[in-house]
């Protein structure tokens, strides 16, 4: 079994098992920040994907509260912060638009670390860890503001 069939097929699982979330409770708000790193030569691609899947996710996920990406100083490396109204909208997020673009993308880059913040679902854990994607999850942020 290649590497990229078993990314899609971890996406496939990934997607069917955001897809039983629906009867759930919504959860809190989680945050997801994560790295994809361009394979050498494929930096633009990965950055012209990124634009593609911005507008996909401004237009179909109204859960999404907050898109924003960074491109690394060696340009190389794109990292994505989302921000999901509750465990629904991540598990369609999931479905719907990762499923889509998961596969191509690990065609070009290498995915990783996935940092998920919030209470994220059992079964949505068990998926991200399955696709290894370097997944770390965490509860709430624990420190100091300054005024």
């Amino acid at each position: 079994m290649t590497f990229n069939t078993i990314k899609t097929a971890a996406a496939a699982t990934l997607a069917a098992s955001a897809m039983t979330l629906a009867a759930l409770p919504a959860q809190a708000e989680i945050d997801l920040t994560y790295v994809w790193t361009a394979h050498p030569g494929k930096e633009e691609q990965l950055i012209a994907t990124y634009a593609a899947v911005g507008e996909v996710l401004e237009a179909n996920e109204p859960g999404l509260l907050l898109y924003e990406i960074a491109i690394s100083e060696t340009g190389n490396q794109i990292i994505i912060r989302e921000v999901f109204e509750d465990g629904d909208a991540l598990a369609y997020h999931l479905s719907e638009t990762a499923a889509a673009f998961f596969p191509q993308i690990v065609e070009f880059a290498t995915p990783g670390p996935f940092i998920f913040r919030g209470e994220v679902p059992e079964e949505l854990k068990a998926a991200a860890y399955g696709m290894n994607m370097g997944a770390i999850f965490t509860g709430d942020w624990d420190g100091f503001e300054r005024e």
